[in-house]
């Protein structure tokens, strides 16, 4: 798209989310996202990987309507586990989310994101092409302060069996915090930009914006090891080098245990030559905690 166009379509829903009704609004967003949407959830897998740092269990990889080969993971991991079908999904990309093959497949659950815009026009898309589904969209900014109430409100024995979680900041401190006694699987996704071995992430910020410059998220050896704590193992690690998978202990000897050392994947297929080194260069200067 040339940038006059792109132009012309932000003023265009800058004026209409401003100056229209809400529903019309979402009519709006629904039509211009409805093509690529529906060309998104009808892909082939793809079953290509972005590692030859591979464990076993990346031999089961493979996209479909995730961001990376996470559907291939979440499908292996639950022929080995016990599952009721639901899941939490916390950030999502409109197109390309870790929950959307289990919406294919019949799961209930609720997917949560700050941006209004994007949760409008998700209901909207959920509902022509999900009819049937029990999915709710929850338009919230989650932080350490209300993960636990947002998530299960009154209902402390609520029973998840996936949960995702990519906010792109906060992710170790929101995970620290949250009750995941009911929880059997967890990915999040982690901070390849920091060295395998060093326990670090972003000091702490209800306010953190993402700015595509490294600071992020935490090591993976610093959730894998919050993890631990909470009784949750490392199983996989895809090979984009995005997310990390981990499942609850008395399910875990289902699945060969890694060392997020050894397993660690480095940047993945998304940053060109230019931004990685530039990346790189400011991970220099970036101050992160140590964990």
């Amino acid at each position: 798209m040339k940038q006059s166009k792109k132009l012309f379509v932000r003023l265009f829903l800058s004026f209409s989310k401003k100056f229209l009704p809400k529903n019309l609004f979402s009519l709006i967003l629904f039509f211009r996202s409805k093509k690529k949407f529906q060309r998104e959830i009808s892909k082939e897998k793809s079953y290509k990987k972005f590692s030859e740092n591979l464990d076993d269990i990346n031999q089961h990889e493979y996209k479909l309507t995730s961001q990376n080969n996470e559907d291939g993971i979440i499908e292996y991991i639950f022929t080995k586990i016990p599952s009721n079908n639901y899941f939490v999904e916390i950030g999502f990309d409109l197109f390309e989310f870790n929950s959307l093959n289990l919406i294919q497949k019949g799961w209930k659950g609720e997917l949560i994101e700050c941006n209004s815009d994007e949760c409008l026009v998700l209901k909207a898309l959920l509902k022509r092409f999900f009819s049937n589904s029990s999915i709710k969209v929850l338009n919230e900014k989650i932080i350490k302060e209300n993960v636990n109430s947002i998530i299960f409100g009154d209902n402390k024995n609520k029973k998840i069996d996936f949960f995702s979680i990519d906010i792109d900041g906060n992710d170790y401190w929101v995970l620290k915090e949250l009750d995941l006694e009911n929880i059997n699987v967890v990915c999040c996704e982690y901070n390849h930009w920091i060295a395998k071995n060093e326990k670090k992430t972003i000091r702490y910020n209800s306010e953190h914006i993402y700015e595509n410059d490294g600071y992020f998220g935490a090591s993976l050896i610093a959730i894998s090891d919050l993890m631990n704590t909470k009784g949750f193992d490392l199983v996989a690690v895809e090979s984009s080098g995005t997310n990390a998978f981990f499942v609850k202990k008395e399910f875990s000897n289902n699945f060969e245990i890694l060392s997020p050392i050894k397993s660690w994947k480095s940047v993945g297929r998304h940053e060109k030559e230019t931004q990685v080194k530039m990346i790189k260069n400011n991970m220099k200067k970036l101050k992160f905690e140590d964990v």
